[in-house]
C-alpha cells in the first residue's frame, strides 16, 4: 500500500536550527505546520510528495521563531494560505513581518476542522510567547508533533496518548551539549524548561505514552553540534527492547533528516 492510499500521512520536510516544516495529511486534506524554510522549498515538496496545493488547508504555526516562520510572507503572497496560531504569536508574526491581521485565525485551545482534519494545539513550554504543539485526527487515526519544548508535563502527556503517529523533538545529547562549543548562556538556554528535550527525556516520554499497535515515532529536531543519528538510535533500539521485556507495545523508530524528507503513514483501522 503507498503513502497516498493511507488514512493519514505525516512529512518531516525540514526539522532543526535551520528551518522546520512538516505536512500532515488525509486523502483530500493537508495543513502544513511551521513554514521555517522558503516558500519555493515548500512548494517543491508538495508537488513531489504529490500533495495538490488546493488541498492544503493552511499553515499552523507553534511558535515565532525565525526557524519556523521565515516562509510565510512568501506562503501567503504565493497561495494565500490563512495562517493558524495563538493571539500574541500572530501578533509577534505581524510585527516582524508587517502582515495584515486579516491573514491570521487566532487558535483557541480546542478542536478545530479543517478539510477532513481536526486539528488541536496545546501549551508547551519554550522561550517563546505562547508556544504550541499540534494534534491532528482523521477518524480513528491520530497524529502529533511536539518539538522545541524543555520539558513535558502531565497535560501535555495526556494530548500525545495514543498517538499513532508522533513526531518528536530528541535535540541534544547531555554530555555533547555540556563538552561542545556553546556558550555557557546558550547551553543554559537548551537544557532549561524552556529550551529543548534531551534524547533520555524523549525515550521517558515516549516510554510513558499509551501506545498503539504499529505506532510509528520520528525523532526530531536532532541538534546539529551537539547530538548525532548514532545515539538517538542506541536509546531508541534500548527502549524498544526494553518495551518487549515489559510486554509492552512498541513502535518503529524514523529519524528526521535536514536534507531529505521523512514520511510515515497508517491505514484505515477498519
Amino acid at each position: 500500500m503507498t503513502l497516498q492510499e493511507k488514512e493519514l500521512e505525516v512529512h518531516v520536510v525540514a526539522s532543526g536550527s535551520k528551518g522546520n516544516c512538516t505536512i500532515i495529511r488525509s486523502p483530500r486534506s493537508a495543513v502544513i505546520i511551521d513554514a521555517g524554510i522558503s516558500c519555493r522549498r515548500i512548494t517543491k515538496a508538495l508537488q513531489e510528495l504529490e500533495i495538490p496545493m488546493h488541498t492544503v488547508e493552511g499553515i499552523f504555526v507553534t511558535h515565532e521563531h525565525s526557524d519556523h516562520i521565515i516562509g510565510i510572507p512568501q506562503m501567503i503572497k504565493q497561495h494565500g494560505l490563512p495562517i493558524y496560531t495563538r493571539k500574541n504569536t500572530a501578533q509577534r508574526i505581524m510585527s516582524k513581518f508587517d502582515l495584515p491581521a486579516a491573514c491570521f485565525t487566532a487558535l483557541a485551545m480546542q478542536e478545530l476542522t479543517v478539510g477532513d482534519l481536526t486539528v488541536e494545539p496545546f501549551s508547551t513550554s519554550h522561550d517563546a510567547v505562547d508556544p504550541i504543539g499540534i494534534t491532528c485526527y482523521k477518524g480513528q487515526t491520530k497524529a502529533a508533533l511536539l518539538t522545541d519544548t524543555g520539558m513535558v508535563s502531565k497535560e501535555m502527556l495526556e494530548h500525545l496518548h495514543d498517538t499513532d503517529l508522533l513526531v518528536l523533538e530528541a535535540n541534544y545529547d547531555e554530555h555533547m551539549l555540556l563538552y561542545g562549543p556553546y556558550s555557557p548562556d546558550l547551553k543554559r538556554r537548551v537544557k532549561s524548561q524552556a529550551g529543548h528535550l534531551c534524547n533520555m527525556t524523549a525515550m521517558k516520554v515516549l516510554s510513558a505514552l499509551r501506545r498503539p499497535k504499529n505506532m510509528e515515532v520520528i525523532f526530531a529536531h536532532r541538534s546539529e553540534q551537539n547530538n548525532s543519528l548514532h545515539l538517538v538510535e542506541q536509546l531508541s533500539e534500548r527502549l524498544l527492547k526494553w518495551c518487549k521485556t515489559q510486554g509492552q507495545m512498541g513502535f518503529t523508530a524514523y529519524h528526521g533528516d535536514p536534507k531529505e524528507y521523512t514520511s510515515i503513514g497508517i491505514s484505515n483501522h477498519t
